[in-house]
This record gives C-alpha cells, structure tokens and sequence, in this order.
C-alpha cells in the first residue's frame, strides 16, 4: 500500500507540472494573457513541489523500515531524478511568483538608465 501511495503522489506531482508547462506555453503564447496567471502557475508548481516531496519521503522511509538493508541498498538513478524535479519545482515556483514584478522591464516599457563617470 505504501508503494501506491508513494507513487500517486508523485504521480500527482508529476501530472501538476505537466499543466503548469502547458499553461505556461499558453500565457507566453498569448500576450493578453502573459503576466495575469503567471503567479498562479508559481503557486501550482509549489503545490506540485509538495505532493512530489511526499512522494520522494514516503518511499524511502517505508521501504528501509519493511525490507531489511544487506549489503549495496541503492535507490536507482530514478530516485534521484525525482529530487532534482522536486528542486526545479520549487524554484521554477519562485522565478513564476516573482517574474510580475519585472514586468516593465521584460516588455522594455522602462527607459534605460545610464551611468556615467567623469574624468
């Protein structure tokens, strides 16, 4: 059972990031659209984030407490592809809740600041 579950919430993980990337093509697709959601999809990668976590936690926990550890115990290369997606979620989550702010500044809507030094 805990293997199930396990991998559901890491499925549930995954299938959240698969929508943020495809809200995210279409914010970017549509310029009406561009920075009104933008933060929404940041939130939705953090909950992505969480239920990735709980899947990454719940696994190795229970498998070292019911199956006894002798000799080489690895977790595949599986295993760590799962942490660096966990990571990336988390500050891809950031970079979205953050990239409004600078909107002006992507869209070129600032006027360029020069600094200049005497002699």
């Amino acid at each position: 059972a805990w293997g199930r579950a396990a991998a559901a919430t890491y499925l549930v993980g995954f299938l959240l990031l698969v929508i943020c990337f495809a809200l995210a093509i279409i914010a970017f697709a549509i310029d009406t659209l561009r920075f009104n959601f933008i933060r929404g999809i940041g939130g939705l990668l953090f909950v992505a984030a969480v239920f990735s976590i709980m899947g990454l936690v719940i696994y190795p926990v229970k498998f070292s407490t019911e199956i006894e550890m002798t000799g080489i115990n690895m977790f595949s290369w599986a295993y760590g592809f799962g942490w660096t997606t966990a990571i990336m979620e988390i500050c891809l989550g950031f970079f979205f809740c953050c990239l409004p702010n600078y909107e002006d500044q992507i869209l070129g809507n600032v006027k360029p600041t020069y600094f200049y030094s005497s002699p």
